[in-house]
């Protein structure tokens, strides 16, 4: 029960992504609100680490690791995002490409994690599939003209987080005591992600930022709300479930962002909207119900294989 209150709370606090967005990107470019993001991500947590004395790592390893999964899941995943969505691609359409995540991660985490998948699973995580897309698909209407380049980053974050998905759960699987606590390991993904996102919000956008309260309300909530309380709580929650388990919760976070609109912001749901976050619950719900928490041996299956990040 503990854990179904983590998930629901981790749901909620990654759908109020879009909060940041909406405040943020008219003020600075997707390169320079993430950089100035996760530089203060890094500050506020290494002030808390020194604070109670938890500075020391206790591997070389462990950090490369930790700045492996926080480059693909953080600096990767949300700058192609919203690089996408400020070249011109609806939000809806990016949210509908980088639902394919919890299927990519599901069909990847059997061959690759001996993690397994029952036929209800499957059923659960077509079904959310369907209610994403239900939700999306009204919300496509009057999409204007975008380079490729803006459909193919959605594609890109998909795959970011997939990868950084599966090799966090393969780490937690086979070298549990090799890994960083959940704070350690966050600012070292923030530093790593600070430094991937330099030279594209230096050289491309120039660090130009327009100063706002709006702005400054957008840094608070990214920083705290979402790269410290959210990605903790992906990180947590893989410690317990599996990859695909973890993944499916995805499916609910354009229904659930529909719901947070509504009440933050008075965005009008219509009954479709309100079918489609009924019948991604549903698959999610399949996907929990549909199997253990205990991975399965697969034969000539080593995942160790996977991105095994030696030193």
């Amino acid at each position: 029960m503990q854990i179904l209150g983590l998930e629901l709370l981790f749901v909620v606090l990654w759908s109020s992504g879009f909060i940041g967005a909406k405040y943020g990107l008219p003020y600075a470019g997707p390169f320079t609100l993430l950089f100035v993001r996760y530089v203060l991500v890094a500050i506020l947590l290494l002030v808390w680490l020194s604070y109670r004395r938890k500075l020391r790592f206790h591997s070389k390893t462990a950090i490369a690791r930790s700045a492996f999964v926080g480059v693909l899941a953080h600096a990767i995943w949300l700058s192609a995002a919203l690089w996408a969505i400020a070249l011109g691609v609806s939000p809806w359409i990016v949210a509908l490409i980088t639902a394919l995540q919890p299927m990519a991660t599901s069909v990847l985490s059997g061959p690759l994690l001996g993690e397994s998948i029952s036929a209800v699973q499957w059923w659960g995580t077509g079904v959310g599939l369907v209610g994403v897309v239900l939700v999306v698909i009204t919300k496509l209407e009057g999409a204007g003209a975008v380079a490729p380049i803006g459909y193919v980053l959605p594609f890109l974050a998909a795959a970011s987080m997939t990868v950084a998905t599966l090799y966090q759960r393969h780490l937690n699987r086979t070298q549990p005591e090799q890994n960083l606590p959940v704070i350690q390991s966050l600012f070292v993904q923030a530093v790593a992600s600070a430094i991937a996102l330099w030279p594209l919000a230096v050289f491309i956008e120039g660090l130009s930022i327009q100063w706002s309260r709006q702005f400054v309300f957008a840094l608070g909530w990214l920083i705290v709300v979402l790269s410290i309380g959210s990605y903790g709580l992906m990180l947590k929650l893989l410690e317990y479930r599996t990859a695909a388990r973890v993944a499916s919760l995805m499916y609910l976070t354009p229904p659930t962002t529909l719901v947070l609109g509504f009440l933050l912001f008075n965005d009008q749901i219509a009954w479709v909207d309100a079918a489609g976050l009924v019948i991604a619950a549903i698959g999610v719900a399949l996907v929990y119900r549909g199997g253990a928490d205990i991975p399965r041996k697969v034969k000539h299956t080593d995942p160790r294989r996977f991105l095994s990040m030696k030193p």
